[in-house]
C-alpha cells in the first residue's frame, strides 16, 4: 500500500473554491443592496424631518391665517426636496373629507418630494378654531 502524500486532491480544490464563490457572491449582493437601499433611507429620514418642520411651521399660524402653499423648493443643501402644503376645511362628521364651506376645522396635508423616493412623504393633521 501507498502512503497518502499530505494535501489536497485537485477535486478539493475545486469544490473549496467553489463553495468560497458562492458564499463570495452572497455576501457582495447583500453588501450592494445594502448599500443602495441605505441611500433611500437617508432621503426618507431627510424628507420626513423637513415634513415634520413644515407641519409644525403651520400649526404654529393662526387658523385664520393657515393657507395651502403651492409646489416649492427647499434651497441650499435641500435642493432636491420640494414641498407642498394643501389646507382644507373639513366638518367634524367627515374630517377626511373637504367641505366647500367655512367650519372649525382645518385638515392640513404636507407633501415632501424627492427623485429618489417613488412617493411623496406625507404627514396631516387637524387644527381647530377655538
Amino acid at each position: 500500500m501507498k502512503k497518502k502524500s499530505p494535501g489536497f486532491t485537485l477535486v478539493e480544490t475545486i469544490m473549496a473554491v467553489a463553495v468560497i464563490a458562492i458564499v463570495m457572491y452572497a455576501v457582495i449582493a447583500i453588501y450592494i443592496t445594502s448599500g443602495i437601499r441605505g441611500v433611500n433611507v437617508e432621503v426618507f429620514t431627510v424628507a420626513q424631518s423637513l415634513a415634520e418642520g413644515k407641519l409644525e411651521e403651520s400649526m404654529a399660524q393662526t387658523f385664520e391665517a393657515l393657507s395651502s402653499v403651492s409646489q416649492t423648493g427647499f434651497s441650499q443643501d435641500l435642493s432636491d426636496y420640494s414641498y407642498r402644503i394643501a389646507v382644507n376645511y373639513v366638518s367634524a362628521e367627515a374630517l377626511d373629507t373637504p367641505v366647500a364651506s367655512v367650519t372649525e376645522y382645518k385638515k392640513i396635508q404636507v407633501k415632501i418630494r424627492h427623485p429618489k423616493l417613488g412617493n411623496p412623504t406625507q404627514l396631516e393633521s387637524l387644527r381647530a378654531d377655538f
